[in-house]
């Protein structure tokens, strides 16, 4: 992706799904993450879960699982805030800590967190969580391979705002429904989840 932020700010969350879209289905992991570090950047998209989700499908492509959960660990420490959308990236941090890091184990507090989010994660986080649970018994994976989920720190967040050189974004206007499925969902979860 060529563009300058100034070019790309203010764009619609539309343009920005269209276009990692392209790159996903390409298979391209250099340009969907350029892609959506602007989207989070210029776009507002690090409010929401879609952005982060165009995050793990970059990283997962480039075969960095780790770096895939270091993407839900920077949405989960500073930039998603609302409970429902949370759930929705502690859902996603457990199937990578199970499926791909391969540590069912400590997978098991993000999927039991994602049990309490909106009632259609809930229950594919039961189900997943009954899964993982049966690996973790099996598992023999002693030394922990992923630390837990860090809480928000809304401080830190303020401290970044204020040393920007760039405008820090606003959310994307309107933002979806807390917890509402978010519209990457299903191309997401085709990269995720284990065949």
């Amino acid at each position: 992706m060529g563009e300058s932020p100034a070019r790309t700010a203010g764009r619609p969350a539309s343009w920005w799904r269209e276009r990692c879209l392209e790159l996903l289905d390409a298979g391209d992991w250099y340009g969907l993450y350029r892609t959506a570090m602007a989207w989070r950047g210029s776009g507002g998209g690090a409010f929401t879960p879609d952005a982060w989700l165009m995050d793990v499908c970059s990283a997962l492509l480039h075969d960095r699982p780790k770096t895939a959960l270091h993407c839900c660990d920077m949405a989960l420490s500073t930039w998603v805030e609302r409970p429902g959308d949370r759930a929705v990236l502690r859902f996603v941090r457990g199937l990578l800590i199970a499926d791909h890091v391969k540590d069912p184990l400590r997978a098991l507090d993000d999927l039991e967190s994602a049990l309490h989010g909106p009632d259609w994660l809930a229950k594919r986080a039961a189900h997943e969580l009954e899964r993982v649970t049966e690996e973790a018994n099996r598992s023999r994976v002693r030394k922990p391979r992923a630390t837990p989920a860090p809480e928000l720190d809304a401080a830190y967040r303020d401290l970044i705002r204020s040393h920007a050189s760039d405008p820090v974004p606003s959310p994307t206007k309107p933002l979806p429904a807390d917890g509402a499925v978010p519209s990457l969902w299903d191309p997401a979860m085709n990269r995720l989840q284990r065949s």
